[in-house]
């Protein structure tokens, strides 16, 4: 087998593993999503219309390596963040703005 012919194959399998990679990660985001939604609409009580965004994300380096952003209609300016693979109820949140607002201030704030 020619050097080239040999080059290509390589190349063709490490393209294939970062698609693969790629896919894998989508997948596993809509899936942390799909969770979220559920616990917020079947555990918390919310209507998805309660919902402007949910948004998942994937940290490479972080714990959890999936987390979901969260957005209400009624705190348009507060992001909740959920864990997505051990479901507990939130972790954190934030204000857009970068204002810090006490909890006893919030909404949808749910230690849980």
């Amino acid at each position: 087998m020619g050097k080239i012919k040999k080059f290509l194959i390589i190349l063709a399998i490490l393209i294939l593993i970062i698609f693969a990679s790629v896919a894998f990660v989508q997948f596993k985001k809509q899936q942390a999503s799909d969770k979220v939604m559920q616990y917020l609409t079947e555990v918390r009580g919310y209507k998805e219309s309660e919902i402007i965004t949910l948004e998942s994300k994937y940290t490479f380096f972080g714990i959890p390596k999936y987390h979901v952003e969260v957005t209400f209609k009624n705190e348009p300016k507060i992001v909740y963040l959920y864990f997505a693979n051990d479901l507990k109820g939130q972790f954190e949140y934030y204000e857009i703005d970068g204002k810090k607002i006490p909890t006893e201030d919030l909404k949808n704030y749910d230690p849980a």
